[in-house]
């Protein structure tokens, strides 16, 4: 395994891990060698490797089961199988996926709160950690990443599997809005205080207000959309 060469640098730690899986060197299901291991292989600190398997994690690389540690996930059955489910859907735009959201994720982060275990929790803190010092070194890639992964926990939090697996299925079609929506410089720190105001929700035990945060939330990346589309079109 190849040392990374700049220390602080996360995403050259997510493109080694990534080269290995698809190159086969770590097979579906294998586990990947402790943080420890890969700091020590790889020569960053614990931290970056974290949030490099975050970042994994979101893209469908890696699997992290709690008190077990990180997996290679079947990637390949999980794009084959997105492709499937939304491959009559090229008429679908936005709008429709922020409708499917909204429903989605207000029932989810009401059951989230309700559900969320001591050990999630601390996982969705962590993963807002994350995203405070992306959005204060304004780190588009990460960003995006982390953004992601923040709304996937809380889904995950729900423990109910059709939630999960229906999610996921829109979060890979979701993903080229998410991309643009964090192209504009101001537009990405929007989700910084709505998320804060959510994972507060979590720590008071309020699902009530959890999703009147979420359904703001949703409805700020709606109009930020719009802003970037109106500009766009103005431009042309």
């Amino acid at each position: 395994m190849k040392e990374i060469q700049r220390m602080s640098i996360t995403d050259s730690v997510v493109a080694t891990i990534k080269e290995l899986i698809i190159s086969g060197e770590y097979s579906i299901n294998d586990k990947l060698p402790t943080e420890m291991a890969l700091c020590q292989e790889l020569k960053v600190s614990r931290t970056c490797v974290r949030e490099a398997l975050r970042v994994l994690q979101a893209l469908g690389f890696v699997e992290i089961r709690p008190g077990k540690g990180a997996f290679v996930a079947d990637f390949e059955k999980k794009s084959e199988r997105s492709q499937g489910v939304f491959s009559n859907l090229d008429d679908a735009r936005f709008h429709d996926f922020m409708e499917v959201r909204m429903a989605i994720e207000t029932l989810s982060v009401r059951l989230a709160v309700e559900r969320c275990s001591d050990t999630e929790l601390q996982s969705l803190k962590e993963i807002h950690e994350a995203f405070l010092e992306a959005n204060s070194s304004h780190d588009m890639i990460k960003l995006i990443m982390l953004d992601e992964l923040f709304h996937k926990q809380i889904v995950e939090c729900t423990k109910n599997p059709l939630l999960v697996d229906i999610n996921k299925q829109v979060l890979d079609a979701f993903r080229v809005y998410r991309s643009d929506s964090f192209s504009n410089n101001t537009v990405y720190q929007n989700a910084v205080e709505p998320h804060s105001r959510i994972l507060l929700c979590f720590e008071t035990h309020n699902p009530a207000l959890a999703v009147e945060e979420m359904k703001k939330h949703l409805d700020i990346t709606t109009k930020d959309m719009e802003m970037i589309n109106n500009t766009y079109h103005k431009g042309k």
